[in-house]
């Protein structure tokens, strides 16, 4: 708990400015960060890369940060976050450079072909008919009808609390249908 303590007060002094806080720090916890992120990155390149603007980041954020728990927790958190959202960016510029690539190769063609053949539309349709009966036609009559959740109600002789929870319900349905389906197309 000592060293929990100790941490914290490095980390108000580093808030303050204090550099040999950060080094302090630093010192003790980059051998472990290095180690968490070669696990999830494993591209030597990229792991120096994430390490070095982790650190980086933290002392540009330094005045904002506030920890008043366990400094380690928070730290491994946020340490999580950058990964993710270095993965994220990594995995946005791959996609961009193979967007890229097919559309200089000879296989767009193909990929053409394919997506051809898949009917989007007809797709979520056949998702929306899938729907319970009574979520459907609340969901057809509020997006095809442009009805508001009191006509449908009146129309259906249900309350406006189960009209919107018939909504909601179907919304978060398709969704998730949407981006399984997008998922899909992706890696088509």
């Amino acid at each position: 708990m000592q060293d929990n303590s100790e941490d914290i007060w490095l980390m108000n002094e580093v808030s303050k400015g204090s550099s040999i806080a950060f080094d302090t720090l630093y010192s003790k916890y980059s051998e472990a960060v290095y180690y968490t992120i070669y696990k999830k990155v494993k591209n030597k390149d990229d792991v120096d890369d994430v390490f070095q603007d982790f650190f980086a980041m933290l002392w540009r954020k330094r005045e904002s940060i506030n920890v008043t728990t366990s400094f380690k927790a928070w730290l491994f958190t946020a340490l999580r976050n950058h990964i993710l959202n270095h993965l994220l960016q990594s995995s946005r510029k791959e996609k961009k450079r193979l967007v890229f690539d097919k559309e200089f190769s000879e296989a767009d063609f193909e990929v053409d072909e394919r997506m051809s053949l898949i009917d989007v539309p007809e797709l979520v349709s056949e998702e929306i008919n899938r729907l319970p009966e009574k979520m459907r036609v609340v969901w057809k009559l509020r997006r095809e009808k442009d009805m508001s959740i009191s006509e449908i109600s009146a129309y259906l002789n249900s309350s406006e609390q189960t009209v919107k929870n018939q909504l909601t319900t179907a919304n978060k349905r398709l969704r998730l249908f949407l981006s399984k389906l997008h998922t899909f197309l992706f890696f088509l």
